[in-house]
């Protein structure tokens, strides 16, 4: 079976970036050694992969496959590709975080006009930013990558294809492998980061073709009522997201009536639901049920 020929690996979150998930990375071996994902890049990331690696005999990696450009995806890709020599290949649209990993935070940057906007401080956003850029200085970067826009790869006997998922970022994509997909993290259990609200509904209809859905973190394989449950999550949330606004509020009062306040803990999640909120009363803007007068969001009707 193709399945039997997956091997999951769970890289760690690094201790010096506060609390978060491991990143799911996975080997397949065959006449070809490919891994998809790497993790984070981090002292103890390095000696946990390269350990993990070797007690699996698959240090002798040909390809590294990224399924977006976020550095708990490709991190650790740079320092394995010294180690093994390895190709590392990621779609066109997401090809320059991997050349420059500040590009790999272009999220923040993003937010946070819209964020000072709407109320929150930029003395506290620049802390954040700045703990992000500490971190990526002490990471190495790739010798060489190969951007592609589509990709087939002989396994022997199997063929692995690169699947457009966007929606997270514009350059996500799942490789597909028989009845499976691993889809980085267009799908998560629970929830998942949206950076366009419609083009993540669209990749997930994409994801129910497939048996088993290998995700970036937490649960994994997902399955098709895994990415109904989840689609479900995020109409309630634009519904909640609805509600709230009803008198009209600004970003950072929405952001904290629907997650609360930013835990100091840790620096990454403090900026994730700024990101995500600001997805869901985008997509609302453009589909006429809020609108925006300066710093405030507006429903202009009750229900989607």
């Amino acid at each position: 079976m193709v399945i039997s020929m997956i091997i999951p690996i769970s890289v760690p979150f690094p201790k010096d970036w506060g609390r978060g998930d491991s990143t799911h990375s996975y080997l397949l071996k065959r006449e070809l050694t490919v891994l998809i994902d790497a993790g984070l890049d981090s002292s103890d990331n390095r000696t946990y992969i390269r350990r993990t690696l070797k007690e699996l005999d698959g240090l002798n990696i040909d390809y590294i496959l990224v399924t977006h450009g976020h550095l708990d995806h490709f991190g650790l890709a740079g320092y394995l590709q010294r180690e093994t020599g390895a190709e590392i290949l990621v779609h066109e649209l997401d090809a320059t975080a991997l050349k420059d990993y500040t590009k790999a935070i272009s999220w923040y940057d993003e937010v946070y006009d819209y964020a000072v906007e709407g109320g929150y401080e930029p003395q506290e956003l620049e802390k954040i930013r700045s703990k992000l850029l500490i971190a990526i200085e002490m990471m190495r970067t790739p010798d060489f990558f190969k951007p592609f826009r589509e990709l087939t790869l002989d396994l022997g006997g199997y063929t692995l294809r690169s699947l457009s998922l966007p929606g997270h970022t514009p350059g996500s994509v799942g490789y597909a492998f028989g009845e499976s997909v691993f889809s980085g993290d267009v799908a998560i259990e629970g929830s998942t980061v949206v950076g366009e609200f419609r083009q993540e509904m669209n990749s997930l209809q994409k994801l129910k073709s497939f048996k088993n859905i290998f995700a970036g973190h937490r649960k994994t394989p997902l399955t098709i009522t895994d990415i109904e449950s989840l689609e479900t999550h995020f109409i309630n949330r634009l519904e909640q997201v609805l509600r709230t606004v009803r008198s009209g509020m600004k970003l950072r009062e929405v952001v904290n009536s629907i997650y609360g306040e930013m835990p100091e803990e840790s620096f990454v999640r403090n900026i994730i639901p700024i990101r995500q909120t600001l997805s869901y009363l985008k997509y609302l803007e453009e589909e006429g049920y809020v609108v925006k007068k300066g710093p405030l969001w507006i429903s202009v009707k009750e229900s989607l």
